[in-house]
C-alpha cells in the first residue's frame, strides 16, 4: 500500500510546508505496512495527517499528548532523559510515536501482521532524516512573559 495518493487532511499554512509534508509522506513508500501518518508539533498540535480523517487525526494528537506526558513521568524518577520513541501494540494495528526534529513527533500506524521490526526501524530512520526540516519551536514559558 502506498501513502502517495493520500492527501493531507490538515491544510498547510504555507505552500512550502505542504510540499515538505508531502515529501515526508512520499518517503514512507519505502516503509512497509504503514497505512497512516500524523506529524505533531511540540505542543501536540497536528501539523499533517495522511490516511485518517481530520477527526481521527485530532484524536491521535490528543492521545499522543497523554503518551508524551506518560513518557516524561516514567523518565523522571530514573533521570531517563527525553522520550525518543514509543511503540504501542493494539489488537488491529501497531503505533509508533517517534521524535522527529526538535519538539516534533511523528506517529505512524502499522498493519497488525506487517513487518513490525522493519517498519519501526524505517519509521525512525525517516523521522531522523526529516527531523531538521520539521522541528517546531517551543512556546515561550507563560511565567517568563
Amino acid at each position: 500500500m502506498s501513502l502517495k495518493p493520500l492527501t493531507n487532511v490538515i491544510p498547510a499554512e504555507t505552500p512550502g510546508w505542504a510540499a515538505t509534508y508531502d515529501g515526508l509522506r512520499d518517503h514512507f513508500d519505502d516503509v512497509p505496512d504503514v497505512f497512516a501518518l500524523v506529524l505533531l508539533s511540540n505542543d501536540g498540535i497536528a501539523q499533517c495527517g495522511y490516511g485518517l480523517s481530520l477527526a481521527e487525526v485530532q484524536t491521535v494528537a490528543a492521545a499522543c499528548s497523554g503518551l508524551a506526558s506518560l513518557g516524561k513521568g516514567l523518565s523522571l524518577p530514573v533521570d531517563g532523559g527525553a522520550v525518543t520513541h514509543t511503540n504501542v501494540t493494539l489488537e488491529h494495528a501497531h503505533v509508533v510515536v517517534t521524535a522527529c526534529g526538535e519538539g516534533s513527533n511523528l506517529v505512524a500506524y502499522i498493519k497488525p501482521n506487517g513487518a513490525i521490526g522493519v517498519s519501526i526501524r524505517e519509521t525512525v530512520r525517516v523521522a531522523r532524516a526529516f527531523g531538521p526540516q520539521l522541528s517546531t519551536s517551543h512556546r515561550p514559558d507563560a511565567q517568563a512573559q
